[in-house]
């Protein structure tokens, strides 16, 4: 498998408003979605749909990948206003069938191939929002080679009210969809998009404290890639709870020291200071420390290129 991409932290946002696009480069996303589905009424859809190819380096100046949210029921005209150079991903609600995702394969393929774009490059985002589309995980997730990273939702109000449960609880009624699409996904090799349950009961999508929790448990079940949100608020705290901390660095380090020992010695493991070292640890021990250097990488780019819009912006105000 590929090596995984950085993304922590993203903001699905309405393409129509034109102060949260603007803004995009300020809020040090990971990833941006322009959303041409929910938060855009049904009136201003094709308007929508005009702004997608303006809006795109908008969103990339800064070095966040630009993801595009189209509508289920209106794949070809979305599909066809979403692909264009800059473009990383295409998220695809309430995804259903295989079948469903290989037409969109060959929408973003004739695209890709008129419009000048490597082919491969635009990924597809299966979104899993019903009943129906669990049944179909495993064969959703291995339908296309555009899915590289997987995952059911870990909430929503579509698959609440497409199950008839409700959504706000302080219990996890979406365990058992989120684990197929979790099997199904490391099944395939497939960059697992996954967390553990953390009660919401008051549905509030600001709350960073909450957002911080959840990214650092989810970090700590071996889990890297995160779905986003909704409110700048929260961006901050993905970022950083998905990224390892000092501490964590400093314990990866020590359990190398420690295997160091394993290997010169007789034995498959030893026990230091309560602790079992192998193999295993170590290998988990070297991936927190290739994460950590990933999201450090990431974290430069995307300092350099807000330095570079700050610079850029700043020249153009000086010539008025």
């Amino acid at each position: 498998m590929a090596q995984q991409k950085v993304r922590r932290s993203g903001l699905t946002m309405p393409i129509v408003t034109p102060r949260f696009v603007d803004q995009a480069w300020r809020r040090g996303c990971d990833f941006v979605t322009l959303d041409l589905e929910d938060s855009v009424p049904q009136d201003r859809k094709a308007y929508a749909r005009t702004l997608v190819k303006e809006s795109i380096p908008k969103v990339t100046r800064a070095g966040t990948e630009a993801f595009v949210r189209i509508n289920h029921e209106h794949l070809e005209a979305d599909t066809e206003a979403a692909v264009w150079p800059g473009l990383t991903r295409i998220k695809y609600p309430k995804t259903e069938t295989a079948d469903e995702v290989r037409a969109l394969d060959a929408l973003i393929t004739r695209y890709e191939k008129e419009r000048g774009i490597p082919p491969g490059t635009v990924e597809i985002d299966a979104g899993i929002e019903t009943a129906l589309g669990v049944t179909n995980v495993y064969d959703i997730a291995a339908a296309s080679p555009r899915l590289r990273e997987f995952g059911a939702t870990n909430g929503g109000y579509d698959m609440s009210r497409d199950l008839g449960v409700e959504m706000f609880v302080p219990y996890d009624q979406f365990v058992y969809l989120r684990g197929e699409a979790e099997l199904a996904t490391r099944a395939l090799g497939l960059g697992v998009r996954a967390a553990p349950f953390i009660a919401n009961t008051s549905g509030s999508v600001s709350d960073g404290s909450r957002a911080l929790r959840l990214a650092e448990a989810a970090r700590a079940c071996g889990l890297r890639v995160g779905g986003g949100g909704l409110n700048p608020a929260v961006v901050e705290s993905h970022n950083v709870g998905y990224t390892p901390s000092a501490d964590d660095v400093r314990d990866a380090h020590w359990v190398l020291e420690q295997f160091e020992r394993v290997q010169a010695g007789s034995e498959p493991w030893l026990e230091v200071e309560g602790r079992v070292i192998d193999r295993y640890e170590a290998e988990r021990a070297r991936g927190t420390l290739q994460w950590a250097e990933s999201c450090a990488a990431r974290n430069r780019e995307k300092a350099e290129a807000v330095a570079r819009v700050r610079v850029q912006i700043e020249q153009m105000q000086a010539q008025q």
